[in-house]
């Protein structure tokens, strides 16, 4: 593969419109890598100020915390311990992504600072993020594990894990500077191992393809290539959305059929031994199933049809409730029968469905937390708040049940789904 730069500049914005997805879709995802100038995307009008303020604001809560998960640093491409991560956090005296640079740079020659899920500390521009996704997932289909939103930041001249490959596919904005990214094909590393994890790859230069992108620019590659970030020292702040694609459907589908198992299985399944008569003849024959093998079986023929297909649904919902991130915003509200709540956003509905077995509903909220009720008050409430509109909770939840119900729908809330 010779070495190039790749890019699209069009004379006016490119829009992430039916058309384009749906070019997306057929052409380059999982195909191969795509270079985009002047996109029109609500990812990028997020501002730098902005992207600081949010910098700010979850750094201070890992330091009430003292906990900094969701946050990584590199030092000269080594990984910083939990503890000293903490100290080098943004803080609001930086006053914006160049400051705390500033404070960075005086102390270390090359330095990155990752924020996984950064978007989960705020309600208001989630949307901007989902936004993009649904219109993704429409064209390719639904992440069977999830999707994931980091920031990467810094003066590093390579990314400090070197040349990698990841099980996902990665859409790249950038917030400041230039970004340049330098991707090989899976059969060209697979001919050279010595790629793996490399530093120093000057040989390989030329079977590279380079992508570079600015403030404006989108970059996408699939998840089966190989490559490094570049830079010649400067600062840059980049968006990074990681679409993982290796859980295959036969998971989820096994999954769905040991949390079912599990709920059915008598207490004797979980027993730590096996009891038995004989484990085989004189002639090495086994010719007899243990008890307990007999006793599971029985259970899995009497399933019916219907919990066989109620115990899928529960577990597909569950799964896009959560709209394909591994995280979801969460939210702090008492809920009250005098409160006004509503969808804390629109696209994101609260789930449900009638039990194919029983008169119960089961509801799953924006963050994949399961409710069951018999409740028509609160079926009534989430109907409501589905259909777009802010519900005072007294007028739906009242009666015998009012308080089980409250109890009920607080921990829909207390998953994000409302405000």
């Amino acid at each position: 593969m010779k070495s190039s730069k790749t890019s699209v500049s069009p004379l006016k914005p490119v829009l992430l419109d039916q058309k384009f997805w749906k070019n997306f879709a057929a052409n380059y995802w999982e195909k191969k890598p795509l270079a985009l100038k002047n996109v029109k995307s609500g990812l990028l009008e997020m501002s730098a100020a902005e992207i600081f303020d949010l910098l700010v604001l979850y750094s201070d809560r890992c330091r009430k915390l003292n906990d900094p998960e969701g946050f990584k640093f590199y030092i000269d491409g080594f990984k910083a311990d939990a503890d000293d991560v903490l100290q080098v956090l943004p803080v609001k005296s930086d006053k914006s992504l160049l400051g705390y640079h500033a404070r960075m740079e005086a102390e270390f020659s090359d330095y990155c600072l990752v924020c996984d899920e950064l978007l989960k500390v705020n309600l208001k521009k989630q949307h901007l993020l989902t936004d993009f996704t649904d219109e993704l997932y429409h064209h390719v289909g639904f992440p069977n594990r999830f999707s994931e939103m980091g920031l990467y930041l810094g003066n590093y001249r390579k990314t400090p894990f070197g040349v990698h490959v990841d099980s996902c596919g990665v859409f790249s904005f950038p917030v400041a500077g230039t970004k340049t990214f330098r991707l090989w094909t899976p059969e060209f590393a697979e001919k050279h191992p010595d790629l793996d994890r490399a530093f120093k790859y000057d040989k390989y230069k030329k079977d590279s393809l380079v992508l570079e992108a600015r403030p404006g620019d989108m970059t996408y590659w699939p998840s089966n290539a190989w490559h490094i970030a570049e830079s010649d020292g400067s600062f840059s702040a980049t968006w990074s959305l990681g679409v993982w694609v290796d859980q295959p459907h036969k998971n989820m589908f096994s999954d769905s059929l040991k949390d079912l198992l599990d709920s059915k299985l008598a207490k004797d399944a979980l027993k730590p031994t096996t009891s038995f008569k004989t484990l085989h003849n004189k002639s090495g024959e086994v010719t007899e199933l243990p008890s307990a093998y007999r006793d599971s079986m029985a259970v899995l023929q009497n399933l019916s049809a219907l919990q066989l297909q109620e115990a899928f649904l529960k577990s597909w919902m569950k799964h896009i409730s959560l709209q394909g991130f591994k995280t979801i915003p969460k939210v702090d509200l008492k809920i009250t029968p005098k409160l006004n709540i509503k969808l804390r956003n629109n696209r994101a509905l609260i789930l449900w469905q009638q039990s194919l077995t029983d008169k119960k509903v089961f509801y799953f909220s924006f963050g994949g937390v399961l409710v069951e009720s018999k409740s028509r008050g609160l079926l009534k409430l989430v109907t409501a708040l589905n259909a777009g509109k802010t519900c005072l909770v007294g007028q739906f939840l009242k009666g015998l049940t009012a308080k089980k119900d409250l109890a009920l729908l607080q921990k829909l809330v207390d998953a994000g789904s409302c405000s």
